[in-house]
């Protein structure tokens, strides 16, 4: 059984974080751009003494006064702290790694009912992380005990695996399951929940396909902090996908997810810029926008912005960079770039040549950094977070 859509719980946060909800969601969430009209904040839960003065050391770096401090709390029974100490040891930090006694913390708090700590311990079965022996039953019968006990990351969980187990090569595969559990995690506002059902709506996955539905969805994602879902957004108001067409408002939410640091959110927003989608058109700028996504290593980003080197798109040509960004695409996967690759290559001369490959062996780091050259630079930096998205 494929568990491509099954991510581990198991993640060290803040200690604020780790109190309130020990088993993380099971994707990072970022905090939201704004909140959803009419809702009010709600008040942040108050931290006990012990976990307040955790949280300070843990801010401090002193994980092991964290550590010492969480496990005083765990040993007089207190299954939050429980769950914390477990996250620590099976991590490693603050305490020499121990599985053994993750688990052991982990299973006193799941045993106690505790829903974070049953699907933290579930998820490590499952998956059979951090040195856990894999166990699909006991997995599966502690995830069913937080899922039905109303806990959204466990029905979320559920959700995942149930899809992971879906027959897609009969004539009508069987996606109640997974829908059934992402859809009670996305009623209380899970955002990778909520996430998840715009596919189920989009495509009709065992209920009726909906693309305004799936665009609701995926808005209420984006507002609880998704930042894929941030993204999702922004093609969604390109395509008019289940909502009225505007490129200005592509923009905005573009321009919200790169900074986050989203590659693809880097690599549409430079598209629109490079065809003047919403934006006046500018080369320059877009080069900036793909330029920051091959700096993280994505090859589509690279494969554009050797493009943009080769034909001189804001910024002048040089085909020693274009080289080095259609070598490093192709080396992430990507045919064309292969191909591309050998056709610059022909037209280097010896010294664009060796400068190529002087900076794909590394030996030009330390010059580039010194110089601020970098072959994924076109030319003056932009600051998403101050993008000003004008209408052509």
């Amino acid at each position: 059984m494929s568990n491509r859509f099954i991510f581990p719980v198991l993640a060290i946060t803040s200690l604020c974080a780790v109190a309130q909800n020990p088993a993380a969601a099971p994707a990072k969430q970022q905090p939201a751009p704004t909140a959803p009209a009419g809702a009010e904040k709600p008040a942040a839960p108050k931290l006990p003494e012990a976990f307040l003065k955790a949280k300070e050391a843990a801010e401090k770096g002193d994980m092991a006064t964290a550590v010492k401090i969480l496990t005083a709390e765990a040993e007089k029974g207190n299954v939050e702290a429980m769950t914390a100490v477990a996250e620590f040891y099976v991590a490693g930090r603050g305490v020499e790694q121990s599985a053994e006694t993750g688990v052991k913390w982990l299973t006193k708090a799941a045993d106690a009912g505790h829903p974070p700590a049953q699907t933290t311990l579930a998820m490590l079965f499952f998956n059979g992380a951090q040195g856990v022996k894999k166990d699909e039953e006991r997995a599966r019968f502690l995830l069913q005990q937080a899922a039905e006990a109303g806990y959204a990351p466990a029905q979320f969980q559920s959700g995942a695996i149930a899809e992971a187990a879906v027959d897609t090569k009969v004539r009508e595969p069987n996606w109640k399951d997974s829908r059934f559990w992402y859809e009670k995690a996305a009623a209380q506002g899970n955002p990778d929940a909520l996430l998840a059902m715009v596919r189920y709506h989009d495509q009709g996955l065992g209920g009726p396909a909906d693309a305004a539905k799936a665009t609701e969805s995926c808005m209420a994602a984006a507002k609880a902090g998704n930042v894929v879902a941030m993204n999702e957004m922004g093609v969604r108001y390109q395509r008019g996908t289940g909502i009225r067409a505007d490129n200005v408002a592509a923009i905005g939410w573009f321009t919200v997810a790169t900074q986050y640091g989203l590659a693809t959110a880097f690599i549409n927003l430079g598209n629109c810029y490079e065809t003047g989608n919403g934006v006046r058109q500018d080369f320059s700028r877009a080069g900036e926008y793909y330029a920051a996504a091959a700096k993280g290593g994505n090859p589509v980003a690279q494969m554009l912005i050797g493009r943009f080197f080769e034909e001189g798109m804001g910024t002048p040509v040089n085909l020693a960079y274009a080289y080095v960004n259609y070598t490093r695409a192709a080396a992430g996967g990507l045919q064309d770039a292969t191909k591309k690759r050998d056709e610059i290559k022909a037209k280097l001369t010896p010294a664009q040549l060796k400068e190529a490959e002087d900076i794909l062996s590394g030996a030009a780091a330390k010059a580039a950094a010194t110089s601020g050259a970098n072959p994924a630079d076109t030319g003056k930096k932009t600051d998403p977070k101050k993008a000003d998205p004008k209408k052509k």
